[in-house]
């Protein structure tokens, strides 16, 4: 993935850190609320962040928005900057960038708009040519995975709010659990190239040393650093790669600025286009991301794990068979992997007529696994998803032997208090197939008949003997056709 920084945007025309934080103080010159004396002193602080940090804090208190737009585009695009961003834009890697501009999207006017669906304020955001993530909430590894993404890391400068400006602003935004699971997953998963980005900002580069030593093994490099130098500054130059290189784990790509200036670097990516080819993750990939949100199920990657496979449906298979906690239920109750449209009927093999096969229902199966772990509310709450697929096999005339069996093995699990005296009737429902009720008969016979006999509770007795009535209810004998 591409990791661009502000001296990619300065090459469209847009402002450095400097020149940002001074336009932000020119608004408040030009609205009164600062003196000449007093902007100018705010201008030549050494830090822009200071400047900009202090700045953003006296337009907050004097209810004045500076104008991000011609701030940050109000020169016409550099044709320098237009190449360049042309030529990153047809590579289609995932962009991951601190710059708040449109720059990455205007290269690709031609793409369709993708907002993101979960965004609370979709509406009101960037309506640029790509995908487009600029909230805390969007940074999820999953991103991550997605080919031609573009995440703004710092927001975006259409809505303001959520614009990583102030001092304040970083120490919130980098104590944030997604950002920091979001940086790990990257600096620890992909290889990253950094255009137009000092490395200057400590809050990035944390993540780059602490990931340097499980990123590859062995003396890999998996980070590179595009730098520019002059030709009189060799000696200075070695020392920045030792830098890099021994400190931080990237390797650094320098070229030569003598004849074109920054504008160099346009021609070295146009003298990498032919050797570049950036794919889409392959199902192996995307399964060995699964791996890593599941050996780490914090809230960021259990969204991000459900999200990645909501993306891509051919993992749900995957992704539920290598589920073991029970702490993955709710999630995955929540994003709807236990509703009964989800519920399969018996399928006839192309070619088999005559013959009927019993499809597996993946979430049902991690319900089967964990159920004996649950306890109450969740136990209620499977319960009550065991009765909602029963009633609707019941309506639609679903005869999937399968699904009832690993029905009747949860029921067995659940804790006694969540059983009531109307679930016999499921177990009626369950044992009463025509191809294959014995199986399920027989789990609730071995595991769940014992339980409810060695209860003290008479309530559980008097299951215990509807249970057996119908176990041992005598039923015509029906020929499979």
């Amino acid at each position: 993935m591409v990791f661009v920084g502000a001296g990619a945007s300065v090459l469209c025309g847009s402002p450095n850190w400097v020149g940002f934080a001074a336009g932000v103080v020119n608004t408040l010159y030009e609205k009164g609320v600062l003196n000449f004396v007093e902007a100018e002193q705010l201008r030549n602080m050494a830090d822009p962040r200071r400047t900009l940090s202090i700045a953003m804090s006296l337009a907050k208190q004097n209810d004045i928005a500076p104008d991000f737009d011609k701030l940050l585009h109000g020169s016409p695009q550099k044709p320098e900057g237009e190449e360049l961003y042309g030529v990153l834009s047809e590579m289609q890697p995932v962009f991951v960038t601190t710059n708040y501009d449109k720059w990455l999207h205007v290269a690709r006017p031609g793409a369709a708009v993708a907002a993101p669906a979960d965004a609370s304020s979709a509406s009101a955001g960037p309506t640029f040519g790509s995908p487009k993530y600029y909230l805390t909430d969007h940074l999820t590894p999953d991103r991550l995975t997605e080919k031609g993404a573009v995440v703004h890391l710092h927001g975006a400068y259409t809505v303001p709010s959520s614009m990583v400006v102030s001092l304040s602003d970083y120490l919130r935004h980098y104590a944030d659990e997604k950002v920091r699971s979001f940086l790990r997953a990257m600096f620890k998963n992909y290889t990253v190239l950094f255009v137009g980005y000092g490395l200057a900002e400590l809050e990035i580069l944390e993540y780059i040393v602490r990931m340097k030593d499980v990123s590859v093994p062995g003396d890999g490099r998996r980070h590179f650093l595009l730098y520019a130098y002059r030709s009189n500054e060799q000696k200075q130059t070695e020392y920045i790669e030792h830098y890099f290189r021994e400190e931080c784990g990237v390797e650094v790509i320098k070229y030569c600025i003598d004849n074109k200036g920054y504008g160099e670097l346009v021609e070295l990516f146009k003298s990498w286009r032919p050797l570049l080819d950036v794919r889409a993750p392959n199902t192996l990939d995307l399964q060995a991301r699964l791996d890593d949100f599941v050996a780490t199920p914090s809230g960021p990657h259990r969204e991000a794990a459900i999200r990645l496979v909501q993306e891509h449906p051919d993992l749900v298979s995957y992704f539920m068979n290598i589920l073991k906690s029970d702490l993955w239920f709710a999630d995955l109750d929540g994003a709807g992997y236990f509703d009964v449209k989800h519920s399969p009927g018996l399928v006839t093999p192309p070619g088999r007529e005559g013959y009927v096969q019993a499809p597996d229902w993946p979430a049902v199966r991690y319900l089967e696994r964990i159920a004996p772990s649950l306890t109450g509310g969740t136990a209620a709450r499977a319960a009550e998803i065991v009765r909602a697929i029963t009633k609707d096999g019941q309506a639609k005339g679903l005869e999937n032997w399968r699904t009832y069996w690993t029905l009747a093995t949860i029921f067995s699990s659940l804790p006694l208090d969540v059983i009531q005296d109307t679930d016999m009737e499921l177990v009626k429902f369950w044992v009463s197939s025509r191809f294959d009720g014995g199986s399920a008969g027989e789990e609730l016979g071995n595991k769940l008949l014992p339980r409810l006999l060695e209860s003290e509770a008479p309530t559980d007795w008097a299951r215990a003997k509807l249970l057996m009535e119908v176990l041992t209810e005598l039923k015509p004998e029906k020929v499979v056709p």
